[in-house]
């Protein structure tokens, strides 16, 4: 903890001076371990707990997996010390009740593991998120669509996309058009869907039929709802104090606008995948 605070303080002596005590320690089977449990730990100061998910950012970089390109030459993390990162990461990441920069920070983390070892070293990463989420709170919801928004991104490939591409649109779907959702995570589901999107324009070129072909299956659920959305109309802008009730008002009006950036987005997207009614 002493070195995680030291890595923070704008004086660049004992700044690196930390970061190469951290870098000494690389293979001790220890420091990935204390790192995680230190940010998962609620009484350890919040910028302590985020300077230790960064150096453990950096630390699977330079050491899960020689298939980055930050790989150091060595694998500092053993397999099975591997199986329990990726668990308590995971459950960090999609905790109800943490703060939402901490989270962010989990799931980064989460999306680089997973980028070396979905779906071969963690089979079932998509389908633990996928059976959270019907039944989620809020804040368990909020950090599986970030983890899920980064997995779009960065893990799916055009085998691993379409043997989970069905499964992951329908609960997608299902949160986004849920009124007893949040409108920021509607908005977030949407987000994710707009992802799945720019995974096949990247394939249409040499897989144009089964791509227009799903994408069409696929928009005629979702259109009715991106129209519904886009008719309307957004309430008058809530009067921003400090105050509970206005606070809440002013989330909700936030995230009604971002749920209809996001469709305007998605329809965008599709629009050039699809030659459907978009």
């Amino acid at each position: 903890m002493q070195l995680l605070s030291a890595t923070q303080t704008a004086q660049e002596g004992p700044r690196k001076h930390a970061e190469q005590q951290l870098l000494s320690y690389y293979g001790h089977q220890e420091l990935p371990l204390g790192l995680v449990h230190i940010a998962c730990h609620d009484n350890i100061p919040l910028n302590i707990r985020q300077a230790a998910l960064l150096s453990l950012k950096q630390l699977v970089l330079a050491g899960w997996s020689n298939s980055f390109e930050e790989f150091k030459g060595q694998i500092l993390v053993t397999d099975d010390n591997k199986l329990l990162l990726r668990q308590q990461m995971l459950q960090l990441a999609t905790t109800d009740q943490l703060d939402r920069k901490l989270k962010s920070a989990a799931g980064l983390v989460v999306s680089k593991i997973a980028n070396a070892d979905y779906p071969d070293q963690w089979p079932d990463l998509l389908d633990n998120l996928l059976r959270l989420i019907p039944n989620a709170t809020d804040g368990q919801l909020h950090g599986a669509l970030k983890v899920l928004s980064e997995l779009v991104d960065d893990c799916f490939n055009e085998q691993t996309f379409f043997r989970v591409a069905e499964d992951l649109i329908r609960v997608m779907y299902d949160v986004a058009v849920s009124e007893q959702r949040k409108p920021v995570l509607r908005a977030l589901a949407c987000s994710v869907f707009r992802g799945t999107f720019d995974i096949l324009e990247m394939v249409l070129e040499d897989n144009k039929a089964v791509v227009k072909g799903f994408a069409d299956g696929v928009l005629k659920q979702w259109i009715p709802f991106f129209i519904s959305i886009l008719k309307t109309r957004l309430p008058e802008p809530p009067s921003f104090e400090d105050d509970e009730a206005d606070s809440t008002a002013a989330e909700t009006y936030k995230g009604l606008v971002a749920l209809k950036l996001q469709v305007v987005k998605v329809r965008t997207t599709n629009m050039q995948t699809s030659a459907g009614p978009c």
